[in-house]
């Protein structure tokens, strides 16, 4: 696996400007950090950190096309706006380039934007990681920060929580997968349906 990182820190210089880069470097370094704190195999975070972003600057055109030689299912919103295939299309190159099936690491990169209902730890370390690396700066994210190294599954939900927050305020789409992660989340923490109330 030694060998894998290696190809992809290659590829992060080839295919990502600066910014992007310090960002994935930074969501790497965080992501192992989370693993030593929460018991989780460093190696696989390190891929999926490492891999996450690595289609995030590519063409629009060029990600839809990706994503059909790598027959990627596409909802509505994401023929509409390609970009957010990136995940996808980055877990789909893992597959094809390097010959990775391991579903926690797969899962991790296809859905770190969107958050998923099979999220295992790797998973939302991704999510969590990729929100408040040290790059990061915006009003909370040092407490977010803090919440990460004690309680993956309470900082898994308060990112989550502002993720949907600011797409409501911005009026962006919010993708089904988000949606329904945050239904399981609330529900798993007792949540109910406004008519209930």
């Amino acid at each position: 696996m030694k060998r894998v990182i290696e190809n992809l820190e290659e590829l992060a210089y080839l295919l990502l400007t600066d910014h992007r880069r310090r960002h994935l470097f930074s969501v790497r370094d965080f992501s192992l950090m989370l693993a030593e704190k929460h018991d989780v195999d460093p190696t696989k975070c390190e891929i999926a950190a490492i891999s996450h972003d690595l289609f995030r600057d590519v063409d629009p055109l060029r990600l839809l096309k990706m994503a059909k030689a790598y027959r990627i299912e596409m909802n509505h919103i994401e023929r509409v706006h390609p970009v957010l295939l990136h995940g996808k299309v980055s877990a789909g190159f893992l597959q094809r380039r390097f010959g990775i099936e391991d579903e926690e690491i797969l899962y991790a990169v296809a859905y770190h934007t969107s958050g998923h209902v099979s999220f295992d730890k790797i998973g939302k370390i991704l999510f969590v990681s990729d929100s408040v690396e040290m790059t990061r700066d915006y009003p909370g994210v040092e407490e977010l920060r803090q919440i990460a190294m004690v309680d993956l599954e309470e900082a898994f939900f308060q990112v989550l929580k502002n993720k949907i927050t600011y797409a409501v305020r911005k009026d962006y789409l919010l993708l089904p997968e988000t949606v329904e992660v945050w239904n399981k989340v609330v529900s798993l923490r007792g949540g109910k349906l406004e008519e209930e109330e």
